[in-house]
């Protein structure tokens, strides 16, 4: 194999990307923007001047985009946690390659060809490496440069990770809010309308 065809994925972590939404109050933190569900204390004084349907849709809207926020949330959670253990052996490979350069000791290597098949080589004195970047596209990096490069992508996909972690708790908590709130809105229709008919049967 000749020292400058070895390729290792470095394809970079990413943000989680902005979804929006409008609201008073909201979680932004640069890679997602949620509204912030308000617990509703009184029904009654909640419900003054408000039409029962209209707000009945209002928060069964607001519960869907919480339900997708979290897919998308989940989604990403997948994608980070697979990517973090890829990049994590690309750079161990980089820093093994670099080792066995400076000492100048051969080593035995099983490479990808493609999905589930390998080939074995012997690399000696390995000068650069060819990183995936994404879209197909691939570069080749001097082996200081490739190390940096990986390193800087698992300390970003780590921290993406603990912020989708957050994410997640906070969207579930809003969802839980919003479920209530729902709840406590319809009964409280419920309500109203079994206290109309006694009024009326009196």
């Amino acid at each position: 194999l000749d020292a400058t065809t070895t390729f290792w994925d470095g394809e970079a972590a990413g943000d989680m990307g902005e979804i929006e939404a409008q609201a008073p109050e909201e979680k932004d933190n640069g890679t997602v923007r949620v509204p912030k569900a308000k617990f509703i204390e009184d029904v009654d004084d909640y419900m003054k001047g408000k039409d029962f349907e209209q707000t009945m849709r209002e928060l069964q809207t607001l519960f869907q985009q919480y339900k997708q926020i979290e897919q998308g949330l989940q989604q990403n959670r997948i994608r980070l946690g697979n990517k973090l253990p890829e990049i994590k052996r690309a750079l161990d490979t980089v820093k093994l390659l670099k080792e066995k350069s400076a000492s100048g000791d051969e080593l035995d290597m099983d490479y990808e060809l493609t999905d589930s098949v390998y080939a074995k080589a012997k690399v000696k004195d390995a000068q650069s490496v060819y990183l995936w970047l994404g879209a197909n596209v691939m570069l080749e990096y001097s082996l200081d440069d490739a190390e940096n490069l990986l390193q800087t992508n698992h300390e970003n996909c780590a921290r993406n990770l603990a912020t989708n972690k957050s994410d997640l708790a906070f969207v579930k908590d809003n969802v839980t809010i919003t479920e209530v709130s729902i709840a406590r809105v319809y009964n409280w229709d419920v309500k109203r309308r079994k206290a109309a008919k006694e009024a009326e049967n009196k």
